[in-house]
């Protein structure tokens, strides 16, 4: 869902608890991938004491959603898509065994609010996750100087209990 309003809802519901697991599904092709934001096509934050959160990204838009990781699958000529734990060099494999201290959505400043991001802050990182283009963004800190312009960070989550 990208309704501000009820993405902030499931936030509240995973803020304060620890983050378990990281499961990605990437595009693989002729057994190689692109970079950690380009072979990404979802993920999801395994939270103590709720389902899996999905995270999706379309064009300028970010949807949050519990449901349950789905099943690699190959698309033979087109490459596979591949799904399973979050593993290092990739950012989202920094975040297991971290506490999710807080979230705030990231909009874009246009007539109708929509969700493009969620900056989500943990014990020892504070990440970017937004969908600009359709693309990935995936930073470590603070929206990119460039992008200041299209990603608007809103408040913390926790300020509205």
């Amino acid at each position: 869902m990208t309704d501000p309003a009820a993405t902030a809802e499931l936030l509240r519901r995973v803020v304060g608890r620890r983050l378990e697991a990281v499961t990605e599904a990437r595009y693989w092709h002729e057994g190689v991938r692109d970079g950690d934001a380009g072979s990404l096509l979802h993920f999801w934050l395994h939270v103590d004491g709720n389902p899996p959160l999905m995270v999706h990204g379309a064009g300028e838009d970010l949807s949050l959603s519990f449901s349950e990781p789905y099943e690699s699958y190959d698309m033979e000529d087109q490459g596979e898509t591949r799904v399973g734990p979050a593993a290092a060099p990739d950012v989202l494999a920094g975040l297991p065994g971290q506490r999710l201290l807080d979230a705030a959505l990231i909009q874009r400043p246009t007539p109708v609010p929509s969700v493009g991001g969620v900056l989500l802050r943990c014990e020892r990182l504070d990440l970017v996750v937004a969908s600009v283009g359709d693309e990935w963004v995936l930073t470590l800190g603070a929206v990119p100087p460039v992008l200041g312009a299209h990603l608007v960070v809103g408040d913390w989550v926790s300020r509205a209990l």
